[in-house]
């Protein structure tokens, strides 16, 4: 799961449990009055008396409605992002025919050829719509050229599942000293 889904998942799950308890709080509330009982959490005359009191001219009314509309706003920005797609075309010579292949797969096949490389201890990879990010290690102290050999594995893998669009990003950390 990438962290934008994650984030947008998490965002709704607190949007519906607001809404969800703010719901529950006004079922009681209602109840509660239709009983003629005292309030449970929100004294209903003295938030009465305060609403009919305000005009759509106050501060406070239209702080209020601003931050419900910059919220609303930031939600539904998070809503329509798009995040990283499931498949990646792949560049066919036949006309007329398009083949896709799964991002996980070709994921785990890029790490796959970083980890042949020489001297690459271990490695994961990301990739998005337009490019391949590696993220490699090494136990040398000094990387050397191992993100260039591991570019060029990367590149040459990319090309035999049909993604050489992609550009290929590497990173390769060195043991510290």
């Amino acid at each position: 799961m990438t962290p934008t889904n994650t984030i947008n998942r998490l965002l709704a799950a607190l949007v519906a449990l607001a809404l969800v308890l703010g719901g529950l709080l006004a079922i009681a509330e209602i109840v509660l009055g239709r009983l003629g009982r005292p309030f449970w959490f929100i004294p209903r005359q003295q938030w009465g008396n305060w609403v009919t009191r305000q005009t759509w001219d106050a501060t406070l009314v239209r702080l209020i409605l601003a931050g419900m509309l910059l919220a609303g706003l930031l939600l539904l920005l998070a809503g329509l992002r798009r995040g990283r797609p499931r498949l990646l075309p792949v560049a066919s010579e036949a006309p007329g025919v398009q083949f896709d292949v799964v991002r996980r797969g070709a994921e785990h096949a890029v790490v796959a050829a970083a980890r042949r490389t020489n001297g690459v201890r271990s490695a994961s990879a990301s990739i998005g719509r337009s490019k391949a990010t590696v993220r490699a290690k090494t136990d040398a102290r000094s990387t050397g050229d191992i993100p260039q050999q591991t570019s060029a594995a990367i590149t040459a893998r990319l090309a035999d599942l049909g993604l050489d669009g992609l550009r290929p990003r590497v990173k390769v950390k060195g043991k510290k000293r």
